[in-house]
C-alpha cells in the first residue's frame, strides 16, 4: 500500500515545488486537482508539454499520481451544465494519460431532493457516464467514481448498479469510508459492516482510498481531526483494506501541513508498512 495525500492541502505551488513539499513530508503519492493545487489557471497546465513536465516533476521525487481530480457536477439537472461537465471530464481523461495518472476522479453531485427523485438523478448520472466512458476506453484512461452518502450515488448497492449498467472495465471506484457514513451509521460495528458491503459488492473495482478522520457534531455535520483523534476505526479498517489489496494507494485528505510527517508515519503504522 502506498500512502499519499491531496496536493492542494499544502496550498497552491508550481509542480516542482509541490512535489518537493509532498516528498519532504514522507508521502509517496499525490492527488492532483489542477484548479486547486497550482497557481496559474488550470488550462495553462493542460498542454502536452506541461503535462509531461508535471509527470516528470513528481516522478523525480518518486511520487505517484493515482488521481487527477476533476470537479464537475456529474448528475446536474441542468443539461447545459452537465454537457459542460462531460466536455471537461473528457479533456481530463485525455490529459491523464500524458500525466500518468491512475484515474480521473469525481463525485456525483450533492442530492437535496426528495428520495422519489433519486431515480431521475441516477438517470442523469448514467447519461454522464455513457458519454465519458467511451472516451476513457478510447484513450486508455480510467474513470474514478466516488460514492457519497449525501450525493446521487449514495450507497454501495447503487454503486454496484452503476457498474453493471455502464458495463466497462474502464470504471473504478474511489472508496472514502467517511463519505459513505452518516452520524447514524458511524459506530465501529457499522463502519465494519459498511466496509464488508463495499468489498463484497465491488472490492475488486476499488482503485484508490481516501482517508480522513473526525467526528459528527450534534447536527450531523462532519468535523475533521488529525488521524487517530476521531471516530473512524482505521486500526481495524486499514489493515483489512491492506489485506484485500496491498497495491492500493491510501490518500490522506485534509492534511494539516504542520502535522504532515506525523500523519504519514501514523498511516504507515496503521497499514503495517
Amino acid at each position: 500500500m502506498i500512502i499519499g495525500m491531496r496536493g492542494h492541502d499544502l496550498g497552491r505551488m508550481q509542480p516542482e515545488t509541490l512535489a518537493e513539499a509532498i516528498h519532504a513530508l514522507g508521502f509517496g503519492a499525490a492527488q492532483l486537482a489542477f484548479t486547486k493545487a497550482f497557481p496559474d489557471p488550470a488550462e495553462t497546465y493542460m498542454t502536452p508539454q506541461n503535462l509531461r513536465r508535471i509527470r516528470d516533476a513528481f516522478a523525480a521525487k518518486d511520487i505517484a499520481v493515482p488521481v487527477m481530480g476533476c470537479y464537475i457536477s456529474a448528475s446536474d439537472s441542468n443539461d447545459a451544465v452537465r454537457n459542460e461537465a462531460k466536455a471537461k471530464f473528457a479533456a481530463c481523461l485525455r490529459a491523464s494519460v500524458l500525466l500518468g495518472a491512475g484515474c480521473v476522479g469525481t463525485e456525483t453531485t450533492h442530492f437535496t431532493q426528495e428520495e422519489s427523485q433519486r431515480e431521475a438523478a441516477y438517470a442523469r448520472l448514467l447519461d454522464f457516464m455513457r458519454a465519458v466512458v467511451p472516451v476513457a476506453e478510447a484513450c486508455g484512461a480510467i474513470v474514478g467514481i466516488e460514492p457519497v452518502a449525501t450525493h446521487t450515488l449514495n450507497t454501495p448497492e447503487l454503486t454496484r448498479r452503476l457498474l453493471d449498467d455502464v458495463g466497462s472495465d474502464s470504471v473504478k471506484i474511489i472508496l472514502d469510508m467517511v463519505n459513505l457514513m452518516t452520524k447514524e451509521t458511524s459506530s465501529k460495528a457499522a463502519q465494519l459492516a459498511l466496509l464488508e458491503r463495499c468489498l463484497s459488492l465491488w472490492g475488486d473495482r476499488i482503485c484508490v482510498l481516501h482517508i480522513k478522520d473526525g467526528r459528527f457534531d450534534e447536527n450531523g455535520k462532519w468535523i475533521d481531526t488529525p488521524i487517530g483523534e476521531g471516530i473512524v476505526d482505521w486500526k481495524t479498517l486499514l489493515p483489512l483494506l491492506q489485506a484485500h489489496n496491498d497495491s492500493l494507494c491510501a490518500l490522506r485528505e485534509g492534511v494539516w501541513p504542520e502535522r504532515g510527517e506525523e500523519e504519514c508515519r501514523r498511516l504507515c503504522e496503521l497499514a503495517g508498512l
